[in-house]
């Protein structure tokens, strides 16, 4: 039924129950009033849903960003993660190799030759990075006794930790984490000065109403 049609009812009715404070173009007036209104609203829902379904995205994947970032800087300061250490036979090469898991994969370090490793607890001990290792000074370190001595097994652990620290930093730099640090400093400066979000204007209800406002609104807002 169209408005007139139903205008022209609704009057009738009123007309009958001797109600004549509105005339037949006061509710007609009316009736289009509460259809535009009905319509913008709408849009304003469909909007809103639209930007409420970004908002909840966007807000879960913040969530993984933020847990994800805490556990990179545990990992790096923390310096607590378990370190596997193990022999690593190339050729004729023999050298040891640190193991961990990051981020839901295992990888793998280079921690030395047993060579290199001794010079290595010589560096830390000297540091007072590792204590209470008793280091001889021959020139081989070999794989059975690091195995058979507990203090000198966890020493190398240390090394390894270390080393996997040192994997992370270059995988995060690697993202270009120092690059974007620059253009996020760049970028809060320029947008400081707006941050406070402006109240939302009422919504007209003449039937020409245009709904750029709140295209308008929802941008420099959101």
């Amino acid at each position: 039924m169209d408005n007139q049609t139903l205008t022209k009812e609704i009057f009738k009715q009123q007309e009958m129950l001797g109600n004549n404070e509105l005339s037949r173009d006061d509710i007609e007036f009316i009736l289009n009033q509460l259809t535009s209104k009905s319509i913008n609203l709408m849009r304003k829902k469909d909007l809103l849903q639209s930007q409420k379904t970004k908002v909840d995205h966007d807000l879960i994947k913040t969530e993984k960003e933020i847990t994800k970032n805490k556990n990179r800087l545990e990992f790096i300061c923390q310096n607590k993660h378990k370190v596997s250490i193990l022999l690593k036979k190339q050729q004729s090469k023999r050298y040891i190799k640190g193991r961990f898991w990051w981020e839901g994969k295992q990888r793998d370090v280079q921690i030395g030759s047993e060579k290199t490793i001794l010079s290595l607890l010589k560096n830390l001990k000297k540091s007072q990075i590792i204590k209470g290792l008793k280091i001889n000074n021959r020139e081989k370190l070999n794989w059975k006794f690091i195995k058979a001595d507990k203090k000198l097994n966890e020493a190398v652990q240390t090394i390894g930790r270390i080393k996997a620290t040192g994997y992370i930093l270059k995988k995060v730099n690697g993202e270009g984490i120092l690059h974007n640090h620059s253009s996020e400093v760049d970028n809060h400066n320029k947008n400081k000065n707006k941050l406070a979000i402006k109240p939302s204007p009422n919504v007209e209800t003449n039937e020409n109403i245009n709904m750029d406002w709140y295209a308008d609104w929802k941008d420099e807002n959101f």
